[in-house]
């Protein structure tokens, strides 16, 4: 049995979202003086930070009638602003695309081609930051689904080498999801007595032509491939992963939405009030919690089986509500 057709419905709504802010932000960027190159982004960057919210927010908010749809209701709704703040802050990566332009002008590239580089930068982000917020979303609310089990990578072409090789490769729900810059894979959930299967690997390189398979592996990499070799084996798949030491354990955690303005922070800070626990470090609204927020996949390793603690857990970091 085929995966269903949701599966990759949800794919390319998630993937459409992300091009269409994607697309608003780089025509702000197109919009840069570039005689007064700093000046007039950092009179944009609000703007743009706006209007990636409003993406991320468009891509977390789809998990929860989608997971309905697909599984039934949870034991409690995904909060999608939740998600959007542990997808990660967005003003410090709106510096980069300036800084970029910046640098290959004092390097003597052309003015155009310097704010190409930035705007090239800067569409990375906003795809990454989107596809992350709904990422998150759709996990945390696969964990308040005590009727799923596991979660399967959903891949659709394009796509690069290091995701071709994880296409349907099932993980438990406490593993973080392998991703890079610009990924577009999502998550479907699975459950007990699913028989659908998503197109392996292997099937994924055969639909393509050998410029695409050039083009995504290498040309030796593709050529040997089409020999035979195994294509986990010739790709080289790497993955990064913030880690803080908690409960005598390293555990996967994000510090975004944690000061006193964030969601989590906010209602930290309230749980830390009634327990008599200062807040933490700082003052007014750059002071954070004592506690990180925990990342879903780490909820659920945390809780160890335990369904009913997990979505504890989801509700204590924000995650639902």
């Amino acid at each position: 049995m085929s995966a269903p057709p949701t599966a990759r419905d949800h794919q390319q709504e998630r993937a459409a979202q992300a091009a269409t802010t994607a697309a608003a932000v780089r025509q702000v960027w197109s919009t840069v003086d570039t005689d007064r190159v700093e000046e007039s982004w950092l009179a944009r960057v609000a703007l743009v930070a706006g209007l990636i919210r409003t993406g991320q927010m468009a891509a977390a908010s789809t998990a929860e009638p989608w997971l309905t749809q697909e599984t039934g209701p949870g034991e409690g709704a995904v909060n999608p602003e939740t998600a959007v703040e542990a997808a990660g802050d967005i003003g410090v990566p709106l510096i980069y695309p300036l800084a970029i332009a910046l640098n290959r002008l004092r390097r003597g590239f052309t003015t155009a081609m310097s704010i190409l580089s930035g705007a090239y930068f800067l569409e990375m982000v906003t795809r990454s930051l989107i596809a992350d917020a709904g990422r998150i979303a759709d996990l945390a609310g696969m964990i308040a689904r005590p009727r799923v089990v596991t979660y399967v990578r959903v891949v659709e072409l394009p796509a690069c080498s290091r995701c071709i090789i994880l296409a349907g490769a099932e993980y438990s729900l406490s593993e973080g999801f392998l991703r890079h810059p610009r990924c577009n894979c999502t998550l479907a959930p699975r459950r007990p007595g699913d028989t659908w299967e998503l197109a392996s690997p292997r099937s994924l390189y055969e639909q393509m032509t050998a410029a695409q398979q050039r083009r995504a592996f290498g040309d030796a990499a593709a050529s040997a491939i089409r020999d035979g070799a195994d294509i986990a084996q010739v790709v080289n798949a790497r993955r990064g992963m913030t880690t803080t030491t908690r409960y005598r354990r390293e555990v996967r955690a994000t510090s975004e939405g944690t000061t006193r303005r964030g969601l989590y922070g906010q209602q930290r800070a309230k749980f830390e009030k009634a327990a008599g626990v200062r807040f933490g470090q700082g003052t007014g609204a750059r002071a954070r919690a004592s506690a990180v927020r925990l990342m879903p996949e780490e909820i659920y390793r945390l809780a160890d089986g335990d369904r009913d603690h997990a979505i504890r857990l989801l509700k204590r970091n924000g995650y639902i509500v």
